[in-house]
């Protein structure tokens, strides 16, 4: 009996291990591409696609309605996001809303754009608060003469308040170009898209951009000298 107990534990043993081995074979691990002035990438391949997923990790000085209102103010596109040639929004409201956004490309490759959905949602417990930005089947603008729609796009802004006052930020996104793309220009946007919009993000908040913004749909974390 006792002899008969133990192989079943063992055979159901074996059944476990090997239906829990391909879930995590199924994540592929993250390698990192930079570290540099405090900013760290990685990037990782996904699988079905030839285009790997990049993330970009950093911290700031800032409140987390400073660096939102950073995000969504369609005229910092230019001085924030890496490539950045207009970003419109559509319709909705500061929470949910549609946006048109136009990345530029290094001649002969055509400027990309998409229509995406961006919502926030916010943690009440640990207030971490994230940008979620998905792809929209919309044709609520056109893409210019020369410019290449990207059938895929999705990626979120994740803000991490931490105990010393200060914002960890996590840039992380998947995109499908479209069209004729060489590979060494998808390698630069892989590591310069994530690595300069940060250091970007990051200049901004200390000239102060944005300093006193406040959203009601945001809370923030309770700070003490201690903290500072």
């Amino acid at each position: 009996m006792i002899q008969k107990h133990t192989v079943l534990k063992f055979i159901v043993g074996c059944f476990l291990l090997t239906n829990i081995i391909p879930l995590f074979a199924q994540t592929p691990e993250w390698s990192e591409s930079k570290r540099k002035k405090g900013i760290q990438v990685l990037t990782r391949p996904v699988p079905g696609s030839n285009i790997e997923e990049f993330l970009g990790k950093t911290e700031v000085d800032a409140s987390i309605s400073q660096v939102i209102a950073l995000l969504v103010d369609p005229q910092a596109c230019k001085n924030l996001y890496h490539q950045c040639k207009e970003l419109t929004v559509l319709s909705g409201n500061e929470k949910k809303s549609s946006v048109y956004l136009r990345n530029g490309a290094p001649w002969p490759v055509n400027d990309r754009d998409v229509i995406m959905d961006r919502s926030f949602e916010q943690n009440q417990k640990t207030l971490t608060t994230t940008m979620k930005m998905k792809r929209l089947d919309s044709s609520a603008k056109g893409s210019p003469s020369g410019v290449t729609r990207m059938p895929e796009f999705e990626g979120y802004w994740k803000l991490i308040p931490l105990a010393n006052g200060k914002t960890k930020i996590e840039y992380q996104a998947h995109f499908e170009p479209g069209g004729s793309v060489p590979q060494s220009v998808i390698n630069l946007v892989l590591t310069d898209t994530p690595y300069e919009t940060l250091l970007n993000l990051k200049s901004l908040v200390e000239q102060g951009k944005h300093k006193d913004a406040k959203y009601d749909w945001i809370k923030e974390p309770v700070t003490t000298n201690a903290d500072k």
